[in-house]
């Protein structure tokens, strides 16, 4: 199963013309994975499975652990945060050692952290937000404000990406992210 945040992401990776950028966004995004997957280990919450795949990892959580908000916003987080240490990290790196492949993994990172942080229904960003706000209202409130959200960042993605069309006219790498997310809009009604 093809997950859309990944494949958006790889869609927009390959428009900067590099191959080995994938091959570093595909590390990126499992690298990424492999943080919440900590998380969920951490806070006592074992996935029922892990499958690697050509989209990257597939983490299924077990329904049957109930675990508290904060944790949830935790293993959301997770993910960014991986990203987040790669950039300081390379960071530090560049400052000794300037090398393009260092700064395309910084770059790549910040962007793959970036985009997850947006409070957009199933992206990282949004499941935070919706277990940030479940704290004080109950999750059909929470469901229904985290949609209006994502269609407002969407709708920003859409302006962008014309925006970038017309300018470039040549990539659409941003409009295909924002019709994957306007897809994942009429998912299932779980965060």
């Amino acid at each position: 199963m093809i997950t859309f945040p990944f494949a958006a992401f790889i869609a927009f990776v390959l428009s900067f013309r590099a191959p080995s950028n994938v091959l570093i966004a595909i590390l990126s995004s499992l690298f990424h994975e492999s943080w919440h997957l900590a998380a969920m280990l951490a806070v006592g919450n074992p996935p029922e499975s892990v499958r690697l795949e050509l989209t990257g990892m597939n983490i299924k959580r077990m329904q049957s652990v109930k675990i508290s908000i904060k944790n949830e916003m935790l293993i959301a987080l997770c993910g960014p945060m991986a990203n987040a240490f790669a950039v300081i990290i390379c960071i530090i790196a560049l400052c000794f050692y300037e090398n393009e492949l260092i700064l395309s993994v910084a770059c790549i990172n910040l962007i793959l952290m970036t985009f997850n942080l947006l409070p957009i229904k199933r992206l990282d960003g949004g499941m935070a937000l919706y277990f940030l706000l479940s704290r004080k209202f109950d999750a059909d409130l929470c469901s229904h404000i985290l949609k209006i959200t994502s269609v407002f960042f969407i709708s920003l993605m859409y302006l962008w990406g014309i925006y970038v069309f017309i300018v470039s006219k040549y990539n659409f790498s941003v409009l295909m992210i924002a019709i994957f997310l306007t897809a994942s809009l009429f998912g299932s009604n779980e965060y």
